[in-house]
């Protein structure tokens, strides 16, 4: 029986690719260094529930100590589908800069597997883009990072007490510029409780539009992101996490909520 297809059908493989990309995109991970005084790299994990187009998504992010002065973080997102897999090695430099030494992407749908990867040669200035069979070369200049390492230079920056941010970063071999800025402060209600949010967002000046709230009070941990581009949008939300071996947990209740009001509703 064949199967008629029209440009409007998105079949379900290709929604969860999408989906999940866009989260890996978009999700950040919580580091704080300060300009001055440059703090440990936090560990942490974190669970997050997403929707993308209807589909729902679960992901998992860690930032990990994996020897003395080496890290990665990583990110799996999966539902029935498929899964894709994200991670990025880095270390430091005496000067406190983050210097990404390789960074994979592996994504599974339906039984059909694509890898890339970008080795940073640092030595030689290079990097190295591989995907399948097809290889590609950048001349690599000091400060630039991958997906992942840009937005923890972003932390760094928020720590920093920075207001703009813009990164050199090498995405698939390619140089790309990616700006954000922050647009407000907020207490945000989570699946947790409420936590102390800044809210920011992708500079950009097509249709593309990406928001994130990130925890100020948890070495700036992503809370909740927004994204759409092209009538398609998606979210994501934290679900639980642990940070430097501590539990998040929401802020004190204002107990003024209850004992400054008498039981019609009126103030004490």
């Amino acid at each position: 029986m064949s199967v008629l297809k029209n440009s409007t059908y998105t079949s379900p493989a290709r929604l969860l690719s999408l989906g999940l990309t866009a989260l890996l995109i978009a999700l950040m991970p919580a580091i704080a260094i300060s300009e001055n005084s440059p703090a440990p790299i936090s560990l942490f994990k974190a669970n997050y529930s997403a929707k993308f187009s209807g589909l729902n998504i679960d992901a998992v992010q860690r930032l990990e100590e994996i020897e003395p002065g080496v890290y990665r973080e990583s990110l799996v997102a999966e539902n029935f589908l498929g899964k894709i897999d994200e991670q990025s090695t880095f270390s430091l430099t005496d000067d406190q800069q983050i210097q990404p030494t390789e960074y994979h992407y592996i994504r599974s749908v339906l039984g059909r597997t694509r890898r890339e990867v970008q080795q940073f040669d640092w030595a030689n200035k290079r990097v190295q883009y591989r995907k399948g069979d097809h290889t590609k070369e950048t001349v690599l200049q000091p400060g630039q990072l991958d997906m992942i390492t840009h937005r923890l230079q972003l932390r760094r920056d928020l720590e920093a007490g920075k207001k703009q941010f813009s990164y050199a970063v090498i995405s698939r071999g390619k140089l790309k510029q990616y700006h954000y800025q922050i647009v407000a402060e907020e207490i945000l209600q989570t699946a947790i409780g409420p936590l102390n949010t800044v809210k920011i967002e992708k500079v950009s000046d097509d249709n593309r539009r990406f928001t994130a709230w990130l925890a100020n009070d948890w070495n700036y941990l992503i809370v909740k992101l927004e994204q759409s581009q092209n009538g398609d949008s998606h979210t994501l939300e934290l679900r639980s996490a642990v940070v430097n071996s501590q539990s998040v947990v929401p802020l004190e209740q204002d107990k003024n909520i209850t004992e400054m009001k008498t039981m019609d509703g009126s103030k004490l």
